[in-house]
C-alpha cells in the first residue's frame, strides 16, 4: 500500500515525530551510545526507548551494534542518513530556539538539561555552523 504525503517535510516529520526521537538524534550525533547511557539521559524506560530506536532503526537513521561481551551491550549510533538528518534538525533546532526566546512562557527543556550535564551537542553546532548556513541560505536566494 502507498502512503502518501503532503510534503517532503510532512514524510519526514513522520520518520522523526513524537517525544523522544529527535532528542534521541541529538544525543546520538557524533559518536554511539549505549541503551543504558541514553536512557539515564533521556530519563525514560527502556520500553519506551527501545520501540523509539526501534523505528529508527526500522527508518535506517540508526544503526544497532550488539556486543558478545560479558555481560553483552548494545550500541547505537547514527547512519549516515542519520548524519544528514541531523544536519537539518541543527537549523531547526536553532529556529526553535530563537522563537521560544521571543515568547513569555517557553523554555527548550532538553537543550538546557544537555547544558546542565555539559553536553552542548546540539547547541554548540548549531552555534558553530550558524554562520555559514546563512551564507548559503542567502546565496541560494
Amino acid at each position: 500500500m502507498e502512503k502518501m504525503f503532503n510534503t517532503g517535510a510532512d514524510y519526514a516529520l513522520s520518520i522523526i515525530g513524537g517525544k523522544w526521537k529527535p532528542v534521541i538524534l541529538y544525543l546520538l550525533a557524533g559518536h554511539p551510545r549505549r541503551t543504558g547511557e541514553l536512557v539515564k539521559q533521556l530519563g525514560t524506560s527502556y520500553k519506551v526507548l527501545t520501540d523509539q530506536l526501534r523505528e529508527l532503526v526500522d527508518a535506517g537513521i540508526v544503526a544497532r551494534k550488539s556486543f558478545n561481551t560479558i555481560p553483552p551491550h548494545v550500541e547505537y549510533r547514527l547512519t549516515d542518513e542519520g548524519e544528514n538528518l541531523y544536519a537539518a534538525l541543527r537549523y531547526l533546532n536553532y529556529w526553535g530556539e530563537r522563537r521560544a526566546a521571543d515568547e513569555d512562557g517557553v523554555r527548550i527543556m532538553c537543550t538546557n538539561q544537555m547544558k546542565k550535564i555539559g553536553d552542548d551537542g546540539l547547541c554548540v553546532v548549531t552555534k558553530r555552523h550558524l554562520n555559514h548556513w546563512k551564507q548559503e541560505i542567502v546565496s541560494q536566494d
